[in-house]
C-alpha cells in the first residue's frame, strides 16, 4: 500500500493491523487465514457449504458458521467452545456477544422447547423500505391472471432495486416457502427487469403482516 499524502515515516513497509475492506482478494484472503487457524484445532470445512466448519470427536460435535467476520459457534461440549473463542480472540481479537439473538437477519429466540427462529424485523424492514407496510394483504403471492415475458414492458428505470427486492424475498423464503416459487419465477429476470416484473415483485410482500411473525421450532 501506498502512504496517504503528507504522512511521512523512516519505515519503507507498513504492517496492516486490520483488515481492508473493498479489496478484491480480502474476503479470500480473510478465509484462508481462518481456515489455516481453526485447521490446527482439527476443525474441518462442510464440503456442501465452505463457510461451515465442524470438529467431531467421540460424543463431542461443535459447529462454526462464517458469514465474513460474524461467526456464529454452537455445539454440545461448552468446554471447547469456551476453549475455540479463547483460542480465537488470541488470534483476532474477537468479540464475544454471547447468545445469539440476531444474525444475518434471523431472529434467534430461546424456549424451553428449542430455538424458535423468526425473520420479523427482516420483513418488517422490507416493507418499509419498499412501501408495503400500508398495502392491501393478497392472498397469492403471484397475480394469477398476469402472464410474465422477458421482454414484454418497458424498461424498469431502477435495475438494481429490482435485484434487491428479489434477493431479500429470495431470503424471506428460509421461513416462508409459500412464496418460493414466486421468487425462483421473478429471478429469472433479474438481467433485465420490467415494469411488469417489478410491479409483480411488490405483489410479493403485499401478503398480509403475519408473516413477519412465522417461526420455526428446533428441536
Amino acid at each position: 500500500m501506498q502512504l496517504p499524502p503528507g504522512l511521512t515515516t523512516q519505515v519503507p513497509n507498513c504492517k496492516l493491523r486490520k483488515s481492508l475492506y473493498g479489496l478484491k482478494q480480502a474476503s479470500r484472503q480473510w478465509y484462508a487465514k481462518l481456515a489455516k487457524v481453526l485447521y490446527k484445532r482439527v476443525y474441518k470445512h462442510s464440503e456442501n457449504d465452505y463457510s461451515l466448519f465442524f470438529k467431531k470427536e467421540g460424543t463431542l460435535a461443535v459447529f462454526m458458521a462464517v458469514y465474513v467476520d460474524d461467526i456464529l459457534v454452537t455445539g454440545n461440549d461448552d468446554a471447547e467452545i469456551q476453549s475455540l473463542k479463547a483460542y480465537l480472540d488470541l488470534t483476532f481479537k474477537i468479540k464475544d456477544l454471547g447468545f445469539v439473538n440476531y444474525f444475518l437477519g434471523m431472529e434467534v429466540l430461546q424456549s424451553p422447547r428449542g430455538l424458535l427462529l423468526i425473520q420479523r424485523k427482516f420483513t418488517l424492514d422490507l416493507l418499509k423500505e419498499f412501501q408495503c407496510d400500508s398495502s392491501h394483504g393478497v392472498t397469492t403471492p403471484l397475480d394469477m391472471t398476469s402472464k410474465l415475458q422477458p421482454g414484454e414492458g418497458d424498461l424498469y428505470s431502477d435495475p438494481t432495486r429490482y435485484r434487491q427486492l428479489v434477493g431479500k424475498l429470495n431470503f424471506l423464503t428460509h421461513i416462508r416457502s409459500d412464496i418460493a416459487f414466486a421468487v425462483q419465477h421473478l429471478s429469472q429476470f433479474m438481467q433485465s427487469p420490467r415494469i411488469p416484473h417489478f410491479r409483480a415483485a411488490i405483489h410479493v410482500p403485499s401478503i398480509p403482516l403475519q408473516l413477519a411473525y412465522l417461526g420455526h421450532i428446533t428441536q
